[in-house]
């Protein structure tokens, strides 16, 4: 509760009418940049007016506009929260992921010979298989 926006914008409120006591013309100026300040704050939101006119002129007048600018605002939201996520999941997670992790550390010798012995193997047992075939056609003279 101490800081919701309700507190806030009343304390804000309460700190723009106050002013020093001293002179009149000094009280007057400080009235006029109080009022100046207040009006600005609750029109705009502290966004100056020509921004938020131009904003309204290209996506405020339509549904469709406005539906727009809530897709496009919520992707580019996404895509920057899934990056930074992204990064930190990369930087806390580093060599524990599979793109992190050093492969060169588990390779072995004994695995380039158990591959080439199985390719032999494999070749062996086609030139069995085609020699079978020979035999059939001698059959059929």
């Amino acid at each position: 509760m101490l800081f919701s926006s309700i507190a806030l914008r009343n304390a804000s409120r309460v700190g723009l009418r106050r002013f020093p006591t001293g002179h009149v013309a000094a009280n007057a100026s400080a009235n006029t940049t109080a009022i100046q300040l207040r009006s600005k704050a609750s029109v705009s939101g502290g966004i100056p007016s020509p921004v938020l006119a131009q904003w309204y002129k290209i996506f405020g007048h339509s549904g469709i506009g406005y539906a727009t600018w809530l897709v496009a605002g919520i992707l580019v939201a996404e895509s920057m929260t899934g990056a930074a996520s992204d990064f930190v999941w990369n930087s806390v997670n580093e060599g524990r992921t599979y793109e992190t992790v050093d492969w060169t550390k588990f390779k072995t010798d004994d695995d380039d010979d158990d591959d080439d012995e199985d390719d032999e193997d494999d070749d062996e047992e086609d030139e069995e298989e085609e020699g079978g075939d020979d035999d059939d056609d001698d059959d059929d003279e």
